[in-house]
């Protein structure tokens, strides 16, 4: 397993066998989430002492009808925040 090393939980210094994913996995945000934190188009390759900031992270949840963003996670901004998106739809994976 991944174990990230996190300088003030805000950054992660990419090491040479990371991957997006692997990064997000452990980090527990989207990958949509980081790239826009980062303002990166989401086919920009990662390299070895590439500095990323970390979005928020939140608990996996799968939302079911009747949900809202400002249900889940208390305001649009907030949940954005840790999903990149403020769409959602039942069935949809989202961090709150």
């Amino acid at each position: 397993m991944l174990k990230l090393k996190v300088l003030l939980k805000e950054f992660y210094v990419v090491k040479e066998s990371d991957t997006l994913q692997s990064i997000c996995s452990a980090a527990n945000v989207s990958p949509t989430a980081l790239m826009k934190k980062n303002n990166l188009p989401a086919d920009t390759p990662l390299f070895s002492g590439m500095l990323l900031f970390l979005p928020p992270s939140g608990n996996l949840y799968t939302v079911q009808p009747g949900d809202s963003v400002e249900l889940l996670c208390g305001s649009k901004e907030r949940f954005e925040a840790l999903n990149g998106t403020a769409d959602i739809y039942p069935g949809k994976k989202v961090r709150i």
